[in-house]
């Protein structure tokens, strides 16, 4: 008998977690072998049960989704990522290939497909859930610049509810400033309203570190 791919969830609601977890198990072969409620659980399961893909959402508390790739990658190379996401940002999820992710899909993803996306993955290919790739396609080049240091603050701020005179007089700049940021932001981002703007800063960990700290 063959092996079964061992699969962790790492997804800090449960009802979402329930979901995902009903959709694995029903699938021959697939095991779910931990379910992680937050960063730092996901780090310490990945350790302990080495399973072979972790279904990761990138908006955890303790540590984002973000920061746990980046450790994963780095002390366990051979662990496949998929990241789960509701956020349409482009700049994200551009940022999460570039760490070495495994595939990328919408919480919104049918089952059908994210059991396709699983296989692929085991197969060593790349999956992008179908609503994704058409996105990527058409903000690709320009989402892969990177922010600029006042560009994550300016995101951080917005995310945090400031208004534009208010985010002006904490960064010292002008109201005109702020607002050419912003225009910039959505550019780059493809973004098209504040929401996705704040989905991103709260899937990078902007919103969890001090204006100050910021790099």
């Amino acid at each position: 008998m063959s092996e079964k791919i061992s699969i962790l969830l790492a997804e800090d609601h449960a009802l979402v977690r329930a979901g995902f977890k009903s959709i694995v198990q029903a699938e021959e072969g697939f095991e779910v072998v931990g379910e992680a409620e937050d960063g730092l659980e996901c780090l310490e399961l990945v350790r302990s049960k080495s399973p072979m893909v972790v279904l990761l959402d990138l908006s955890m508390p303790k540590l984002s989704g973000l920061n746990a790739i980046s450790h994963i990658k780095k002390r366990y190379a051979e662990t496949k990522i998929v990241v789960l996401t509701a956020a349409e940002t482009t700049n994200v999820w551009n940022e999460v290939l570039e760490l070495g992710v495994s595939g990328i899909a919408m919480k919104s993803i049918s089952p059908k497909e994210l059991i396709q996306g699983l296989h692929k993955v085991m197969a060593g290919e790349l999956f992008i859930h179908s609503e994704i790739q058409p996105i990527l396609d058409e903000a690709e080049g320009l989402t892969n610049k990177r922010l600029s240091v006042r560009e994550k603050q300016v995101v951080k701020l917005v995310a945090e509810g400031f208004k534009t005179k208010e985010i002006a007089e904490q960064l010292e700049i002008s109201d005109r400033t702020v607002s050419k940021h912003r225009e910039n932001l959505m550019t780059k981002m493809g973004a098209t309203s504040t929401a996705e703007l704040t989905n991103y800063a709260n899937e990078s960990g902007l919103t969890k570190v001090r204006l100050e700290e910021i790099e």
